[in-house]
Parts: C-alpha cells; structure tokens; sequence
C-alpha cells in the first residue's frame, strides 16, 4: 500500500476530498465518491425503506466499501475498508482495536489511534432520532453534527488536518446540504486547553458553594438570582483559567454548560438540568465525559429532594434526608455512566459531605448556627481563592504542564 493510497483511505472516512492525487489505480474524485456512494445509499434507504433495518443495510454498505476499495488498490484491503467502517455510519456495535497492521497504516498517514476510536459518541444521537421518527426534520442538524463530530476528531488526531475538506452532502435538508455549523480549525484543535479537568472542577465547586450557602442560610432564596450568580461566577473563573484560544468565549461558555450538568446544587434546588454533550465545542466535551443515560438518571436522583425542597418552601421536614439520599444516587449514577478521573471524583463526592449531615442543614449544626459559621468559612475561602488568582494560575500551570 503506497503512502499516498494510505493517506487517500482517512480522505475517504470523513467525506474528505484532495485534488491531484491517485489511490492505487483510481483518480482521487472516482476514490471518494464512489465510497461515500456506500453510505449514502445506506443512509437514503433507511430513510425511505420502512422494511429495512440497521443491520441489513450495514452488510450491504460493508460489503458495498469492500468491492469499492478492492477496484482501486490489491493489498490491504480488508484492513483499509476495516478502519473506514469505524467513522462510516454504522448500528452502534463497532468497537476500535488497536493492532499492529493499523498502527503501520496511521503512521504512514501521521494520524492516532484517536482519530477512529469512540466515534460511537458521534452516531449516537442521530441514529436514536433516525430509529425514532425517519421523517423528523431535525435529522438535517443531526446528521450534520454527526458527520462534524468524525470530522473533527481527525482533525484534531492527524497531522494532515489542514488538507482536509469535509463534504457537505446531507439529504436530510431540503437542500441536501449541511447547514451552517461554527467549526474549529486545525490550530485551534491542536492546541489543548490551558486547564485540567481537575483545575476546572475546582473552581466550579468553588463557586457551587457560594450558590449552595444562599439555599442553606435562606429558605426563601430565589432560584432565578442564584443561578445568575452561579453562572457569572463560572463564566468570571474559567474564562481566566481556561482562556479560549479563539478569541471568543464558545468554548469557555460549553465548559460552563458542561460543569453545571455535573454540580449537584442546580438539579436539586431549582430545575432539571438537560445537556446533549455533542452539542457542546470540541474542546469542551473532555470536561464531561459522560455517557448520553448520564442526564436523565441523575434527574432521577433530583427530582425528590428538588420536589421536597419546594413542596416545604425550604429546608424544613425531610428535606435532608432526601438530601443525602440523592447525594448517594447521583454519585452512583456518575459512577455508572461517567469516566472522570480519580482526582474529580473525590473532589465532587467531598465538596456535598458537609451539607445535611446528622438531618442538619450544614455540618450537623442547627439552623440558628447555619449562617454565622457558614458566612465566616465562605467569606474565608472567597478572600483566599478568588483574591489570589495569580497563585492558582502558578499552581495550575505546574499542573497542566506536569499533565501535557
């Protein structure tokens, strides 16, 4: 297999087209167009054929690739239409291993194994709306940021990232293109964020705590301002510690949007927290990495304390022991559908272990205590973390660089 019929196969997984380059006996145009026809045609009758199925029409897609490949080169064939079917659609049973042969055919195109592992992830969302309702008009969008989210991973895991071109061809929209999408480009892709998981989970819970005080020292604390508050205060930190490299606050927002699926304190006081980690920036899906059961489980967990806290209008009654009940299920629905690491797990679970502790509000004390002592922690912990960012970033930078 010639470098540039290696180089022509990932051009092929992604919709990707580069002039002036021959795979094997093939032009470059014949090449792609020819196996993207496989999708297509796999995509387009499950879109019309209500007598077909997922499975079926992957055999023929796989199939169709195999025959596709095989005209245009004679070796590795098998292996060239095996990493191809990982970023093609497919029924969700597809899992990447690592080989020898792979690893051979990703140096000679400077890509990692990343680019092809996990692209689950992207297919997920559409093909549950595809299964739902064929007909669904939010198909166009989601077909689109299924084809974006594969298109981004090569981007981001293969050296050649500015030669590649994603191809628009959508035929879930009326006019069978894509639409509109805000995308990043290769140097913003190629460089990581300047904050760890664990340096941004700090400053969220940081922040949470001062949202949580305002619930445990006044029953009638308004969700609305809270969460205004809590908000400003993640926008204000993070946009300091994970600066977004293209100039504009989209990926900080999505870290945002990100951590306050996670926190505790919104779900249960105020409202049902909803995310869909696809539609979050590239660079921001890392800070949540859960799977798609995460959000309606931890609901679950929410929904009695957040019903108890408003059916007593406070903190009163059984409050805290629902409390401390949802505590427990959501950290177990953590466990169960998220990979966070070590660090930001003991970080989370600890942040709550003071709260509602002995059927108090806060630390085992009583009500008439709650507001002092909590008032004099929280106004020592904001002069010490939020009047000293620059011995953060320092300790940051340390961490980051140690990561990196």
């Amino acid at each position: 297999m010639s470098e540039s019929a290696a180089f022509l196969f990932l051009l092929l997984s992604t919709g990707l087209s580069l002039v002036s380059c021959k795979v094997g006996v093939c032009n470059t145009t014949y090449f792609i167009s020819n196996g993207q026809q496989c999708q297509r045609e796999m995509i387009k009758n499950l879109m019309t054929n209500p007598n077909t199925n997922c499975s079926y029409e992957y055999e023929r897609e796989k199939s169709c690739l195999k025959t596709h490949v095989a005209t245009c080169m004679s070796t590795f064939v098998v292996q060239v239409t095996s990493l191809l079917l990982h970023q093609l659609y497919h029924c969700g049973d597809l899992t990447y291993q690592p080989s020898m042969v792979n690893k051979l055919i990703l140096g000679k195109i400077k890509c990692k194994d990343e680019a092809f592992m996990d692209t689950e992830f992207c297919w997920e969302y559409f093909r549950d709306k595809l299964n739902s309702n064929r007909s669904d008009p939010s198909l166009c969008r989601e077909y689109a940021l299924a084809k974006h989210c594969i298109n981004e991973k090569v981007m981001a895991n293969c050296e050649i990232c500015s030669s590649l071109v994603r191809d628009h061809y959508n035929p879930f929209c009326a006019n069978k293109s894509d639409p509109l999408m805000v995308t990043n480009g290769c140097q913003d892709l190629a460089k990581p964020l300047p904050c760890s998981s664990s340096s941004v989970y700090k400053t969220a819970l940081e922040c949470e705590r001062i949202f949580l005080k305002s619930f445990m020292e006044n029953d009638k604390t308004d969700c609305g301002p809270a969460l205004t508050t809590l908000k400003s205060c993640l926008d204000e930190q993070l946009s300091q510690r994970c600066k977004d490299d293209s100039n504009n606050r989209r990926v900080v927002a999505d870290i945002r949007k990100a951590v306050m699926a996670v926190l505790r304190g919104p779900r249960f006081f105020c409202d049902a927290v909803n995310l869909r980690t696809i539609d979050l920036d590239f660079k921001a899906r890392p800070t949540i990495p859960c799977k798609a059961n995460f959000f309606p489980e931890m609901e679950k967990c929410a929904e009695p304390v957040r019903m108890e806290f408003n059916a007593q209008n406070g903190i009163g009654g059984e409050f805290c022991s629902k409390f401390r009940t949802a505590l427990n299920c959501s950290n177990g629905v953590q466990k169960s559908f998220c990979e966070f690491d070590e660090s930001v797990v003991g970080m989370i679970q600890r942040s709550y272990s003071s709260f509602c502790v002995d059927g108090t509000s806060t630390g085992g004390e009583g009500r008439n205590n709650t507001a002092s002592s909590t008032s004099a922690s929280f106004a020592f912990l904001s002069a010490f973390v939020f009047q000293v960012p620059m011995l953060l970033d320092a300790i940051n930078s340390i961490l980051f660089s140690v990561q990196y």
